[in-house]
């Protein structure tokens, strides 16, 4: 009873097959979904033109520019 030693056949070995897929694929789309976040995080950050930055919007005074 406890001799016998059992091959893992297809069907033993499917399941874990399955998994380690759904893993790599879950893995790669959060990677890929990662990139994307931080790709559009860096082109949010882009420099505002002067205009923007100062004035009655902003609250700041704009610098004068010497005669």
């Amino acid at each position: 009873m406890f001799g016998v030693t059992h091959q893992p056949d297809e069907a033993d070995i499917l399941p874990v097959a399955r998994l380690i897929i759904v893993f790599v694929m879950l893995g790669s789309f959060a990677l890929v979904f990662a990139e994307l976040v931080r790709q559009s995080e860096n082109m949010s950050m882009r420099p505002l033109p002067t205009a923007s930055r100062c004035g009655d919007a902003t609250g700041m005074p704009c610098p004068q520019r010497a005669l």
